[in-house]
């Protein structure tokens, strides 16, 4: 299967410049963007929270896409 663009919800635990961790992908934006705004916004961390979204390329044969249905399953 060839490569889509998706969105993926980027999670840095800490201060800006730490390191970048993709909790998910999401086939819709709007979708991506809703978990990163409730990531950012919990009060109860134990650190700060950056979270965003960005396009990526994946798979999707090989990478989870939440929100995507693949044909034949």
């Amino acid at each position: 299967m060839d490569t889509i663009i998706v969105f993926a919800l980027v999670v840095v635990l800490g201060e800006a410049g730490d390191e970048e961790k993709i909790a998910s992908h999401w086939a819709r934006l709007q979708h991506c963007l809703s978990d990163a705004r409730l990531l950012s916004r919990r009060e109860d961390n134990y650190r700060p929270i950056i979270a965003y979204c960005k396009p990526v390329e994946v798979n999707p044969a090989e990478t989870r896409v939440l929100g995507l249905e693949l044909k034949g399953e």
